[in-house]
């Protein structure tokens, strides 16, 4: 996975490195300290699977960052990775293209999980960002990909009921609730439980550190 981290702070860029690497061996990281710097890697023809892009450049206006990303990798998954929260500066970069947002003033343990959840190809939306934005990433991801029961399944097995357990509260068989769980894996693109709790837990923002 190739990965391009804009951002003007040094210290930033190596923390999220660090990060990165502590979760997989298989990334090459290229780093930008301004939006000239990642024009020409853009525009040198290569691929980048992830942009991680900070809003506030020194030689470029925030409202015009993500479009100018987009425009030169729409394929690349853009990851805004910003100290700015105001929701109208969030759905302007969503809407631009966009995929995923996540604040640098998270807790710890939830910056851990939404960066294991991004380099497993999945897309990061706080809850209340979710609730609230439009264009790319605009629907609340839990309705998006699960139906009612699926959404009743998950937040039971999130509390980490098992299937006969869950199976006797919603009144069902537990053959009924590996179908659904096999459906739900599916769904969102996970292979086990826990993955699909940690998919859960990051989208109702219930993480903390």
């Amino acid at each position: 996975m190739k990965i391009l981290i804009l951002d003007p702070q040094f210290l930033t860029r190596s923390g999220l490195i660090h990060l990165l690497t502590s979760y997989s061996e298989k990334v090459s990281i290229y780093e930008a300290d301004s939006f000239a710097v990642a024009q020409n890697y853009l525009a040198s023809g290569e691929s980048y699977d992830m942009i991680f892009a900070e809003l506030d450049l020194p030689d470029l206006d925030h409202r015009d960052i993500t479009q100018k990303l987009y425009s030169l990798a729409p394929q690349s998954h853009i990851v805004l990775f910003t100290w700015r929260q105001h929701n109208a500066d969030i759905r302007h970069a969503l809407v631009q293209g966009a995929r995923s947002y996540l604040c640098k003033g998270s807790v710890a343990e939830q910056m851990k999980l939404a960066i294991h959840g991004l380099l497993q190809g999945r897309e990061y939306l706080p809850a209340e960002t979710s609730n609230t934005s439009s264009g790319h990433g605009a629907r609340n991801d839990i309705e998006r990909h699960l139906s009612p029961r699926q959404q009743e399944i998950m937040q039971l097995l999130a509390q980490g009921l098992s299937n006969k357990e869950i199976a006797n509260i919603l009144g069902i068989t537990e053959g009924t609730i590996r179908v659904h769980l096999s459906a739900i894996f599916k769904a969102i693109k996970v292979s086990n439980r826990t993955e699909a709790t940690l998919w859960y837990l990051l989208r109702q923002n219930k993480l903390s550190a």
